[in-house]
């Protein structure tokens, strides 16, 4: 029986390490087409001017990207190869959520956008991530 993708995700993100646990991360939705993962604003993670340190961002952005990767892969492992961010905005508000897709698919690489908003639904951040696609070994 296939488990629900929500699920998948969900527990996914749940044996995605240390970090989601830290920044109390919390899977929203999650459906073929993307994910959407919530990060509160805190702040013990914000820097000395008030928003959301850049740091903690980019941690978060590569969490909800990797862990979409992996649900994507069919049972093949993924690593980064490259992870590229622009931030557009500072980031604050009640919450930062981090919107994954999948633009390409391939053979030996999965390309992930994530999308960081805010509260207010805007966009503060764009990252763009390739993964590396490999067998699982037997």
């Amino acid at each position: 029986m296939d488990v629900p993708i929500f699920e998948r995700t969900k527990q996914r993100l749940t044996n995605a390490g240390p970090f989601p646990e830290l920044f109390k991360l919390e899977l929203i939705e999650a459906d073929d087409e993307k994910s959407r993962i919530r990060m509160q604003c805190r702040e013990d993670l914000e820097h000395a001017f008030g928003a959301m340190h850049g740091g903690a961002l980019m941690s978060f952005a590569d969490i909800a990207s990797v862990v979409w990767a992996h649900i994507h892969t069919k049972g093949q492992l993924a690593g980064t190869q490259q992870f590229s961010i622009n931030f557009l905005r500072q980031a604050s508000g009640n919450y930062i959520d981090a919107i994954s897709e999948v633009v390409h698919n391939g053979r030996t690489s999965l390309v992930v956008q994530t999308t960081l908003e805010n509260d207010a639904g805007e966009c503060v951040a764009l990252i763009t991530q390739t993964q590396a696609v490999r067998p699982l070994e037997q």
